[in-house]
């Protein structure tokens, strides 16, 4: 009988990345804020709510970047309009790409194409979305992409998948899902709320911390 469960997943990513996890409550607390504020003032934005937009969208890429300076710097390039608008379009959007769109709209969140394959990253875009509608949105990264596909490939057996993914490196598993754009990120997440349960889950994002907690169990942080 298996033995590991999501919930173990969940546990283990809060109880392993303790500083992590206050960061991300900190984070989840403004955009609690940043939301009410756009929902408050919509189209006429203040300049001090203008500013917690744009506050928020770099404690993001912070969180997002674990603090590496090296993949930091690009969301202080939008100017705070357009952070307003980006967060405005994706709390109105009528579906789930529409709203990933408007956050790809800003710079170091997807505006860019890949070289080789023409399409637009979308991975730290759901990084954003995470924060501004937890209920129905989790990150989408390497780690969850591939712990989904080793889960799919053992019916949702925690054990075995974590058997399956232990047999694979890292550095390749990153490299095959380097390029996910708007429509698989809606479809991970997709999958996400697929697995939504109470009581430890009634948010999407429980279910994606959880997924990245397995990855960790799967290959640890170096």
């Amino acid at each position: 009988m298996p033995t590991t469960t999501l919930l173990d997943g969940l546990n283990y990513y809060k109880i392993c990345t303790p500083s992590d996890w206050q960061r991300t409550l900190r984070v989840e607390t403004s955009a609690v804020a940043v939301v009410k504020l756009i929902s408050q003032y919509g189209t006429n934005p203040t300049p001090p709510a203008l500013r917690a937009a744009y506050d928020l969208l770099l404690d993001i890429e912070g969180w997002k970047a674990m603090c590496l300076q090296q993949r930091m710097g690009n969301a202080g390039q939008n100017n705070e309009q357009a952070i307003w608008n980006a967060f405005c379009g994706a709390l109105a959007a009528k579906n789930d790409r529409d709203a990933i769109l408007s956050v790809m709209q800003l710079k170091g969140f997807g505006s860019s194409r890949d070289d080789e394959t023409g399409q637009r990253r979308a991975k730290v875009a759901t990084s954003a979305m995470r924060f501004l509608k937890p209920d129905t949105w989790g990150v989408v990264d390497w780690r969850t992409a591939a712990m989904l596909a080793f889960l799919g490939q053992s019916n949702w057996d925690m054990d075995q998948a974590l058997l399956l993914a232990k047999k694979w490196k890292a550095d390749d598993l990153r490299d095959t899902y380097d390029v996910i754009d708007e429509n698989g990120a809606c479809a991970y997440n997709q999958m996400y709320r697929d697995r939504r349960a109470t009581p430890s889950f009634l948010r999407t994002v429980d279910v994606e911390m959880a997924l990245f907690g397995l990855s960790m169990m799967a290959w640890p942080f170096r």
